[in-house]
């Protein structure tokens, strides 16, 4: 708010100054005769007294007499030299000599002068600010009110706009229910309710999808699981070996499309629920070399070594094992996928940053550069090497991702010094 309120006041503040000069400076020229005759009838008797009161007097006395009376009004009354008189345009002194005194807009600041003839041919000028200590004040005071009455007029505005903004942020990290609820006599009140259709219309049409593809997902099952007993039994019929590797395959592919459910399934769960608060303390290093995914014996067919280096500092953390566990093992099992010969685990402590980082390298082909923000949208599969080929649905990471964000974390990749990918997971430290 104070943005706006500094740049509305900027605005406001200079265009008022700017017509404020413009009147006090481009006025007496604009309108030159009505000012010269309103200046002149003003100051018409000060010229009168002041040309009587020093008639009589000679030079000498006339300079002090302006001395005493420049006491009260500080550097009003000056007598002009001879030079200073030659100075005056052939008008100004024409006017002089005809009615005694002459109106003149020159000088320096806001300063305005009337100059009067004296009896002996001197001439006096009496000098006038428009822009005086009162006025100074005046004007601050003006501004000062403006100030305040824009801020009482955008107060209630940013408090509504405010109030937008937290509803669009919630609604945006998952919260579909969430409402802008304004006072009937708002200025945006017209704008919060297309906002809040706008909300209606998408949180329907994500709930109608999500219930779709948990339906889907949920009705699918049965069919699979009966398809899986037809074959089991099929095989159990048949003794020829090519119709038993026919067979095998298809359970493969059944097996295949039953994972594919399940992620689906935990991928839905995860879009339409909270997880629960981090309650559980555990042992970081034991926990994960428990929850990795990954036998033994599938490490040693492909020919693969997991390095660990989990920080001594990062004995244990707290966290909800059950979805760290989910996300840990979906990044191993990416990483055993494409990694040629090595993973490696490895932990970092942030202090500063108040967190703890969680990191699976291999020695694959990694990820481009421009691709590494999208490798975690549902469905999403690179090219070349990191395909359906290699087996995988799009979904794995989707989930590591989702996980991350419902432990109040992040998910990111890089590139790893062992030349392939490098995914780590970002968490909050416990507050102590």
């Amino acid at each position: 708010m104070l943005r706006i309120l500094i740049r509305l006041y900027l605005i406001v503040a200079t265009l008022s100054i700017v017509a404020i000069v413009f009147v006090q400076k481009g006025f007496p020229y604009l309108f030159e005769s009505e000012f010269k005759a309103q200046m002149l009838s003003e100051y018409s008797n000060e010229v009168t007294l002041l040309r009587d009161s020093l008639a009589p007097l000679n030079s000498a006395e006339q300079q002090t007499a302006l001395a005493r009376m420049n006491q009260l009004s500080p550097r009003r009354y000056t007598r002009l030299s001879p030079e200073q008189i030659q100075e005056l345009s052939p008008s100004e002194r024409r006017e002089l000599a005809r009615y005694h005194m002459v109106w003149t807009g020159r000088g320096d600041h806001n300063r305005i002068s009337i100059y009067a003839a004296l009896e002996d041919g001197g001439v006096i000028e009496i000098r006038s600010y428009n822009l005086d200590k009162t006025e100074a004040i005046a004007y601050v005071v003006i501004f000062t009110v403006m100030l305040a009455a824009m801020l009482v007029w955008l107060m209630p505005h940013w408090r509504d706009l405010e109030k937008l903004r937290v509803t669009a942020a919630r609604f945006g990290d998952g919260a579909l229910d969430a409402r802008a609820k304004l006072s009937e006599n708002s200025s945006i009140k017209q704008l919060c309710a297309y906002f809040n259709n706008m909300a209606d219309r998408i949180g329907s049409l994500i709930k109608a999808q999500r219930d779709m593809v948990n339906a889907a997902s949920h009705e699918l099952r049965t069919p699979l699981a009966r398809l899986e007993f037809g074959l089991v039994n099929l095989m159990d019929t048949t003794e020829d070996n090519g119709t038993h590797k026919r067979i095998q395959a298809m359970r493969k592919d059944v097996e295949e499309l039953d994972i594919l459910v399940g992620e689906l399934l935990t991928l839905s769960m995860l879009e339409q629920s909270s997880l629960p608060e981090p309650s559980a303390t555990i042992p970081l290093e034991d926990f994960l070399r428990g929850a990795t995914g990954v036998s033994q014996e599938e490490l040693q067919l492909r020919h693969n070594t997991v390095i660990w280096s989990i920080s001594p500092v990062l004995r244990e953390v707290v966290t909800e094992p059950r979805s760290l566990a989910r996300a840990f093992s979906n990044l191993m099992r990416n990483a055993l996928r494409y990694s040629r010969s090595t993973i490696r685990v490895r932990t970092e402590i942030d202090r500063a940053g108040g967190s703890w980082n969680l990191i699976v390298e291999d020695d694959g082909v990694g990820i481009p550069e421009q691709e590494r923000e999208r490798v975690f949208d549902p469905f999403y599969r690179l090219d070349r090497s990191r395909d359906r080929a290699t087996g995988g649905y799009g979904l794995g990471l989707a989930i590591v991702k989702k996980i991350a964000e419902r432990l109040g974390g992040s998910a990111r990749v890089g590139s790893s010094d062992l030349g392939g990918a490098m995914f780590v997971l970002r968490f909050p430290l416990p507050d102590r």
